[in-house]
């Protein structure tokens, strides 16, 4: 049962490896003999085991961070075209493109852009918890420390956390009317 666990702890590093390793080379190639380099395993043998930890297979998995990043990028990046955003997101056309936004989040691209609709997309996928990332209810070490008083904004997301993105495109349209760097430290 130790040597189970054990193997159990190896896999899930290796995964939250190759997951991670994906997030930071989204617009890379992240062929299944890519991936497999990174978690060591055989391309056969970690095409089996990711779909079985994912519940997706690689390719999917990928398609749909890609289009999930194009959804920020529509919605947030109001400036850059669908095209632009299609070819992004390693897509052939904009068509293939449409046909697979419009099946992970039951809308068209252009649809989302002007009316995002976050929740189907978060109940219809759920991946695994990755080490290292917060889980609801999971206890968090905080330190306290003391600094010069700053004046900040703050605006309160009172939703369900899926929805979050319509209160982060609320405190952007803010910003941009208030003309508040999001990077520079502005002093009031």
């Amino acid at each position: 049962m130790a040597e189970m666990n054990q193997n159990r702890k190896i896999y899930q590093a290796r995964f939250d490896k190759v997951l991670h390793f994906i997030d930071t080379h989204l617009y890379e190639d992240l062929s299944v003999e890519v991936l497999a380099d990174v978690a060591f395993f055989s391309k056969f043998h970690f095409h089996r085991q990711f779909s079985a930890y994912v519940g997706l297979g690689v390719s999917k998995y990928v398609q749909l961070l890609r289009l999930k990043r194009a959804s920020y990028q529509l919605t947030f990046r109001q400036e850059i075209q669908i095209i632009d955003i299609a070819y992004d997101a390693k897509f052939e056309n904009p068509e293939s493109f449409s046909r697979a936004f419009k099946k992970a989040f039951g809308q068209t691209p252009s649809a989302f852009r002007k009316e995002p609709k976050w929740q189907p997309w978060h109940e219809k996928y759920k991946f695994p918890a990755r080490e290292g990332e917060i889980i609801m209810n999971q206890e968090i070490n905080v330190e306290v420390v003391g600094f010069e008083e700053v004046k900040v904004a703050a605006f309160e997301h009172r939703k369900a956390p899926d929805l979050i993105n319509e209160s982060i495109a609320k405190v952007i349209a803010w910003r941009q009317q208030t003309g508040l760097s999001p990077v520079k430290p502005a002093e009031l």
